[in-house]
């Protein structure tokens, strides 16, 4: 009984999950297809928002962080374009006053870049590969012994390497050279190293930009 209570409890996840993913590709679609010809005067954003859902049938919603960052002056929107796609026309409104569209849940959800720059997930990196230490071999260290009189003998002594990269360097270069100033000013942003894998909890554009970091790392391997 439990196991076929499990299967069925995972059957329904997975239908929730390709629903959901059936659902976010729609409304991808109708972004890039649909085209659409508006003319606004000192129209309040909700009520562009409140156009759009009923021409193309998308939820749109406003975040309430808008309205902390943003007066009512400055989220009125003066817009006169014809058949561009809804995409390019959203791109056009939001972007003067810094803000974006994202997908949650079903809806379109427009809200300040600020808040989607330290919205965060934690993803796992498997850098067992890079772990290797690298060996500053200097080379041996030739010495004459005996008297110093003529018959004297040469000994040959070889340094054992030493390691040029600590434990942590792995972590401060991709600190160093990732997110800029998000690891310090985004209370939410980690980074540790567990079993040979980077533990990273990061914004979507900083975990794009460290898989590019480890990426080339590796070709330099």
């Amino acid at each position: 009984m439990r196991t076929a209570m499990t299967a069925a409890l995972a059957l329904a996840v997975a239908g929730t999950a390709l629903a959901q993913d059936t659902r976010k590709t729609a409304v991808a679609g109708k972004l890039e297809n649909s085209r659409i010809t508006l003319d606004f005067k000192d129209a309040p954003l909700d009520d562009v928002l409140n156009f759009l859902r009923e021409f193309t049938g998308i939820d749109f919603m406003l975040d309430a962080g808008v309205r902390d960052k943003l007066s009512d002056d400055q989220l009125k929107v003066t817009f006169k374009a014809k058949d561009l796609t809804l995409k390019a026309a959203l791109k056009l409104i939001l972007t003067p006053r810094e803000l974006t569209v994202v997908y949650r849940d079903g809806v379109l959800v427009v809200e300040h870049k600020d808040k989607t720059a330290r919205a965060v997930t934690m993803e796992l990196y498997d850098v067992r590969d890079l772990l290797l230490k690298i060996q500053d071999f200097p080379g041996p260290v030739v010495e004459l012994a005996g008297s110093g009189k003529s018959g004297g003998t040469f000994e040959f002594t070889v340094d054992e390497g030493k390691s040029v990269i600590e434990e942590g360097f792995l972590e401060e270069l991709v600190k160093a050279n990732t997110g800029d100033r998000s690891w310090d000013e985004n209370p939410a942003a980690s980074l540790s190293l567990v079993n040979g894998r980077l533990v990273v909890t990061q914004s979507k554009k900083v975990h794009e930009e460290i898989r590019r970091l480890l990426n080339l790392l590796r070709q330099y391997k």
